[in-house]
């Protein structure tokens, strides 16, 4: 205990009446002092805390309406990207169909009717779609600037596969 608060303690057990007296008029009027003061303090306590409770919501109200902000604006953005990527699917589907109606017309879709029209186009996809992979991995490979040695596999067009290995530049 302090030296401060060791002398209040003192006097305010000599302040208190002992078990067979009758408190005076001033034991009365300190024990009242010592609520008010004790109230006192225990208002400043909870204005203190209650005023630093408020500063830290308000940073956090700023902060909620600064990401608000930040929020529409991307929102903005990706409906903008979303219309686009709707115009390059709608301009894609219009090229498909197109190249559709062409490979009709032409010697490859010239009596295809039956079914091997489409057929003949899922194979030619997948054609595609392994050279697009190979092409991909070409330029994972170049990307990553790996410089040590590798192994491949190519496959050619009569469908015979050979594998080497080679330093990539």
């Amino acid at each position: 205990m302090s030296t401060a608060a060791s002398s209040s303690h003192l006097a305010a057990s000599s302040d208190r009446p002992s078990q067979g007296q009758i408190p005076g008029p001033s034991s009365q009027a300190s024990q009242t002092q010592r609520t008010v003061e004790a109230k006192a303090a225990f208002t400043a306590s909870l204005t203190s805390v209650a005023a630093n409770i408020d500063t830290e919501l308000q940073a956090r109200a700023r902060n909620i309406h600064a990401n608000t902000e930040q929020l529409s604006k991307q929102e903005k953005d990706l409906q903008k990207e979303t219309k686009n990527l709707v115009k390059q699917g709608d301009a894609m589907q219009k090229l498909v169909d197109r190249t559709r109606r062409e490979l009709q017309r032409t010697d490859f879709g010239a009596g295809l009717e039956s079914g091997l029209e489409e057929a003949r186009l899922e194979d030619a996809m997948a054609d595609l779609d392994r050279d697009l992979a190979l092409i991909e991995e070409t330029l994972r490979i170049v990307e990553e600037g790996s410089e040590g040695e590798e192994e491949y596999e190519m496959t050619h067009e009569d469908g015979t596969s050979s594998a080497g290995g080679g330093r990539v530049v």
